[in-house]
């Protein structure tokens, strides 16, 4: 289960949201907090391919981060029992990589020995604060190590696995003109004339925020 609060107004809430739960109090600023956004994932073979779900995507991709070991199914990712099951498995896939060869770009055939899935909310929903809740049960046992669930926030500007997208908005975002730090992201404040539209002297970034990482 998956619930956002803010201090204000409203959103898309569950109804399957207990009431007991639709509310929360900081534990730093002591400020009342309303839920704005929840999903209890009480719905079976709910499916998360691109477009099914309006809240939800499963990405059918290449994890090229990490040296990862996996390709993500978006078939991996179903709902049954009230929640949210993610599923990694021994399962070959062959699919082609577009990688740089001394500049240039040449598709290569790549096999990946295990299937995982990804979920994300990008581009459905977007929250500049608050207090984030999540319920889950984590795979494997704690004493053995070789998985890596996690869950985390991204700022918009970048996308998960998408390597390009983060290149200079990530991981972090400052708004400060620092000379030291302005090559490191792109969108700054140092800049009088940015463009695409932005507002002069205005950094830009698109910031990680680990709820939770295992290893």
């Amino acid at each position: 289960a998956l619930a956002v609060l803010r201090c204000c107004g409203a959103g898309w809430v569950d109804p399957d949201t207990p009431r007991k739960a639709r509310s929360a109090t900081s534990l730093r600023s002591r400020h009342a907090h309303d839920i704005v956004y929840s999903d209890e994932f009480n719905v079976d073979g709910r499916t998360f391919n691109d477009g099914h779900d309006p809240r939800w995507t499963a990405v059918d991709k290449n994890d090229y981060t990490n040296m990862a070991l996996h390709f993500y199914k978006a078939s991996h990712v179903t709902t049954s029992g009230g929640a949210l099951n993610i599923t990694t498995a021994y399962e070959p896939t062959s699919f082609m990589s577009a990688e740089d060869k001394k500049g240039f770009v040449e598709m290569v055939k790549r096999t990946k020995p295990y299937a995982s899935g990804m979920v994300q909310g990008w581009g459905k929903f977007c929250f500049t604060g608050g207090i984030m809740e999540v319920r889950a049960r984590l795979p494997g046992k704690g004493k053995v190590g070789g998985m890596w669930p996690a869950m985390w926030l991204l700022g918009s500007l970048a996308r998960a696995t998408y390597v390009g997208s983060t290149d200079w908005v990530w991981p972090w975002s400052f708004d400060k003109c620092d000379r030291s730090l302005q090559p490191k992201q792109e969108i700054n404040a140092c800049e009088p004339n940015p463009h695409y539209g932005l507002a002069p002297n205005t950094g830009r970034g698109a910031p990680e925020i680990d709820l939770l990482e295992a290893m």
